[in-house]
Formats: structure tokens, C-alpha cells, sequence
């Protein structure tokens, strides 16, 4: 399994962070858009790092026609940086309905329109000599309550070459508003807490694996991890500011790597790469204040906002080789 991690920008160098990270062991970063890739280029190609590329993809335009959507400049020009890639990744957690958690919707019209326009840009890599595995980040909302995916996906499934998931061991109240921050306290702190939500995560796991097992499809972790912090201060009545406990956050981060390490072993290593959601704690992030309401989005990096590591990454990923 490859370990990666997308790394934001807002407050220090991409290239430094880039080095940091390959020193902590990471092999790969993930994009979210070209705009992105095009900084981060020069500094993985240094360092001997790859790419998984982002294509920004807009949910609306999609469902009313999904030719608009179709960039093949930008897929030419993600093939022309010249660097190994794990993926191109056509879109990130698409929604219609709006992005408020009661009533975000993924629907059959979106997967369909996903597949034609993956389709298309697999006709025109062919029909170049390239080969890049094409794929779509899909969030939690494309499965059931037991872990399967919608009827209705299934074509996206179809036509993605090796199928994301942002999936994590969190449920809807620890993400949103400031008491998803009691909610990782209990996380980390309560044993019986993190066994619980970790046996879900892995049950639901499972069960991902063994559709796409059916399918042959190989699968990424687009996104996974969960927030480090106990508590949180503000400051200048915007900036909220984690409150963490590395140790505490070691030893669970080491159960749940434990937890899909086991489980891609079971399934003959489907899972070909993970990312974790950040390399770094980001006190700018979109959505703490946005429709979501969700403040615990500061919390996610395996550094602090400074880049200082919460603990000894190179370890954790050396033991799930």
C-alpha cells in the first residue's frame, strides 16, 4: 500500500512541506485541481514523489449536461507535467442538494454523467498511449446503512478504473458544529468509544471490498483519518485553534492503520494506496465556517499547523508495509 496525503498552502511553502513530508515516509500527494498540481510538480518530481491529480468537476452542470464538463486541455496538460501519477481523479464528493448534511444528495443522474465523461477521457488516453487509472473520490453518501453501495453507482463503479473512498471512522455529529469536538475527546480518550466506531468503520470497510472484489476493482482511500483534538480556544473570534493530545492520537491512529491493514490483507491488498486527509492541522479550512458548520476540520493534519509531526509518522507507516 502507497501512503500519501493531500498539503495545504495557506500559510507555508508547498515545497518545504512536500520534502517533510517524503522524509516522514509519505511517497505521494493528492490534488484537488490542476491549478494545484502545476505548483506541487516541481517539488514531487525532487523529492521522487508521485501524484494523485484532481479535476475540478461541477456538481449542477454535470447532472444538466455532463459534455459540459469534459476538459481534455486540462487532462492533457495533468500528462504533460511529466511525472508519475497514481490516478487522475475526476471530481471529489459531488452533491446535488446542497452540501448541508440533511440534504446533500448523490444521485443516479451524477454517477451516470461521472461515467460518460470518465468513458471520454479514457477514449482519448487510448487513443494517445496513455494509461493513467481514472477514478472519482466518492464520500460515504453513495452507500447504505450496511455498507452497500446504491444500485445506482454501480455504473460509475463500472467505469472507474480503480474506485476512491473518502471514508472514515465518523459519524455526522463528529463533524459538525463545536460539540464534534466532545465527540473526538470520546474517541480517543474512551477505549470502549474508538472499538465501537472503529468495528463500524471496518464492518463498512469490508463490505466496500467485497462488492468491488465481485467487480475486480481495485480501490484508493482518497481520504481517511480523523482529528487529533481534545478541546479547542478562539482566538480574535474567528480562529479556532485545536487543543490536542498527540499520544492519545498515536495510539488510535495506530489501531485503525492496524484495522485496514488487517482488512486489506484479507482481501489479497485491494488497497492500493491511502491518503491521509491532511498533512497538516488547517486552521483556514472552507467549511468551518460554511454551510457545514464543521470547526473540527482544524484538526486532521499528522503535523500541527506549524509543521511539527504529532508523532513519529515514518514509524506508523514503516509497521504496515
Amino acid at each position: 500500500m502507497k501512503f500519501g496525503a493531500w498539503i495545504h498552502e495557506r500559510d507555508l511553502p508547498l515545497d518545504g512541506q512536500i520534502h517533510a513530508a517524503r522524509q516522514s515516509g509519505l511517497q505521494s500527494i493528492r490534488s484537488y485541481s490542476l491549478e494545484y498540481a502545476r505548483r506541487a510538480a516541481p517539488a514531487l518530481k525532487q523529492n521522487g514523489m508521485s501524484l494523485l491529480a484532481g479535476m475540478h468537476v461541477e456538481a449542477d452542470a454535470l447532472a444538466a449536461d455532463w459534455r459540459s464538463q469534459i476538459r481534455l486541455d486540462e487532462l492533457a496538460e495533468i500528462h504533460n507535467l511529466g511525472m508519475e501519477l497514481e490516478g487522475v481523479c475526476v471530481g471529489n464528493e459531488l452533491r446535488q442538494g446542497g452540501d448541508a448534511f440533511n440534504f446533500r444528495r448523490f444521485t443516479a443522474r451524477l454517477a451516470s454523467g461521472l461515467a460518460n465523461v470518465l468513458e471520454t477521457y479514457r477514449r482519448w488516453m487510448q487513443a494517445r498511449g496513455l494509461a493513467a487509472p481514472l477514478t472519482y473520490a466518492m464520500e460515504g453518501i453513495v452507500l447504505d446503512r450496511f455498507g452497500r453501495f446504491h444500485q445506482w453507482v454501480f455504473p460509475l463503479i463500472d467505469a472507474c478504473d480503480i474506485v476512491s473512498l473518502n471514508l472514515y471512522p465518523m459519524d455526522v455529529r463528529a463533524w459538525s458544529t463545536f460539540g464534534a469536538f466532545d465527540e473526538s475527546r470520546k474517541f480517543l480518550s474512551d477505549r470502549r468509544v474508538r472499538r465501537d466506531r472503529l468495528n463500524r468503520f471496518e464492518l463498512q470497510l469490508r463490505q466496500v471490498l467485497s462488492q468491488l472484489e465481485r467487480r475486480n476493482k481495485p480501490m484508493i482511500f482518497t481520504e481517511t483519518g480523523f482529528p487529533s483534538a481534545i478541546g479547542y480556544k478562539i482566538e480574535n473570534e474567528t480562529l479556532v485553534i485545536p487543543q490536542t493530545d498527540n499520544a492519545l492520537y498515536e495510539s488510535a491512529m495506530r489501531e485503525l492503520m492496524t484495522c485496514i491493514r488487517t482488512v486489506n490483507a484479507d482481501f489479497k491488498g485491494r488497497i492500493k494506496a491511502l491518503y491521509f486527509y491532511e498533512w497538516r492541522d488547517n486552521l483556514y479550512h472552507s467549511k468551518i465556517w460554511n454551510i457545514e458548520q464543521s470547526p473540527i476540520h482544524v484538526a486532521f493534519g499528522l503535523c500541527d499547523r506549524f509543521g511539527v509531526p504529532k508523532f513519529d509518522i515514518q514509524r506508523l507507516l514503516a509497521n504496515n508495509e
